[in-house]
């Protein structure tokens, strides 16, 4: 048992519907998530009132993403069940208490949002991409990196559910859009989907993004 486990041995367990807001974005929360199963979305919402998908977490990710040893501050995103999903609650207090006590448990959680952050990193690279295209082909980059499962060499299988219109939200184009784009780069093997499978070639994406 890591750290980690020890920190949420004895947590609240609750589960929620797909589609359930946990968390409102400036709402203030004294509680710390871990997801046990399931999926759950993180997004903002834009000046003309459309969501603009950030992330989306998986089992044993952790939420909020941001937070100080200030006090509670308000939360920069909503945080929405993607899925059916079972998460751990633990007073945001006792993750501090366990900073301060344990160099383990720190080292433990630092490597955690580091790794969140270049998650992040390449949603940025995403939004700042110049054609749809290659939008798309970030966001199917980063769903293999976050939530695939390795195949093959090269070869990952998403292991959520993702729709075109979920692959637009996080790719900030129309669904018409992603659609289009996501059948070019089928058609180029950079991926191949089934009716419950989605299996992405990460090798030839990086190669696509990179221009070689």
């Amino acid at each position: 048992m890591n750290s980690l486990d020890t920190i949420f041995k004895d947590a609240h367990l609750r589960s929620y519907p797909k589609g359930q807001i946990l968390l409102y974005q400036g709402e203030k929360t004294p509680d710390f998530f871990r997801i046990i199963d399931g999926y759950v979305k993180v997004y903002d919402i834009t000046a003309a009132g459309n969501e603009k998908l950030l992330l989306i977490l998986g089992p044993n990710d952790l939420f909020p993403l941001v937070w100080t040893f200030r006090g509670v501050d308000a939360l920069h995103y909503f945080y929405e069940t993607f899925d059916e999903a079972e998460v751990a609650v633990v007073e945001r207090k006792k993750i501090v208490n366990s900073i301060k006590e344990s160099h383990e448990f720190t080292a433990h959680l630092l490597e955690y949002f580091v790794g969140r952050t270049a998650d992040l990193m390449k949603r940025i690279d995403c939004i700042e991409a110049t054609s749809a295209k290659h939008k798309v082909a970030q966001v199917l980059g980063y769903l293999a990196a976050a939530h695939g499962e390795k195949v093959a060499r090269g070869a990952y299988r998403v292991q959520l559910h993702t729709t075109h219109q979920s692959i637009a939200d996080m790719a900030g184009v129309t669904r018409e859009t992603a659609s289009v784009q996501l059948k070019e780069l089928e058609g180029e093997k950079m991926f191949s989907s089934s009716s419950n499978e989605l299996i992405v070639h990460i090798d030839r994406i990086e190669r696509f993004l990179s221009g070689e």
